[in-house]
């Protein structure tokens, strides 16, 4: 499966979780919240992970300096995205974490069009079909590490 296919279903599967959370945002279940909470903050630490450590290398390797300074952007939201999730998971009230959540939502969607929208685009213009491909794959056997480790 070609990198951009496997990510774009992340992005899908991130977007069902944020929409399951808003959700269960008005009950009053604060253990299917938490446990809600700990399942996205799960994903989106494998997702940084994966992407930090193979796709992104791989797109700031190529000779565009559009990918390398794209890249370098992602990066950056990463570390902001990661930061929110900190912040999150050592908060206790209830009103400040449905504010962090909503910026972490918002921080994680405007991402997701970012990355979909320019980065995809300068992956496919810079490296070959057969790479993405690999790359893929790389980044599959990189999850079942790293969903392992974090269970």
């Amino acid at each position: 499966m070609k990198v951009t296919v496997l990510l774009r279903n992340d992005h899908e599967a991130q977007k069902a979780l944020f929409d399951k959370f808003r959700k269960v945002s008005g009950s009053r279940n604060q253990n299917g919240k938490r446990e809600l909470l700990d399942e996205i903050r799960r994903e989106l630490l494998v997702h940084s992970q994966m992407e930090q450590e193979i796709f992104y290398p791989a797109l700031a390797a190529t000779s565009s300096a559009r990918a390398t300074e794209l890249v370098e952007i992602a990066e950056q939201e990463h570390h902001a995205i990661e930061k929110l999730l900190q912040e999150i998971s050592s908060n206790t009230s209830d009103k400040i974490l449905e504010t962090k959540m909503n910026q972490l939502i918002d921080a994680v969607l405007q991402h997701i069009d970012k990355e979909e929208e320019e980065i995809f685009d300068e992956a496919r213009k810079n490296l070959p079909e057969f790479r993405l491909e690999e790359l893929g794959l790389e980044m599959e056997d990189r999850r079942k590490i790293l969903v392992t480790i974090a269970a």
